[in-house]
């Protein structure tokens, strides 16, 4: 996926101005939100993959070099 693709296929941009107005209204904020559905399932990677595996898996949903 190129980045035009990945922009197209992302999330909503409402999906977005959510996350952002939750972080800038919550009286107790979290060091970080998630905004959509695939950020979700990326965070809960992070947790249970080792760094190098989330790492690469990563960069080749992004089309980068491994």
């Amino acid at each position: 996926m190129h980045g035009s693709e990945a922009v197209r296929n992302g999330d909503a941009p409402g999906v977005v101005a959510q996350a952002i107005v939750a972080a800038t209204t919550d009286p107790k904020p979290k060091a970080r939100y998630t905004a959509g559905p695939l950020a979700g399932r990326a965070r809960i990677l992070r947790r249970l993959a080792p760094a190098a595996v989330f790492d690469k898996q990563i960069r080749k949903m992004n089309q980068l070099a491994c």
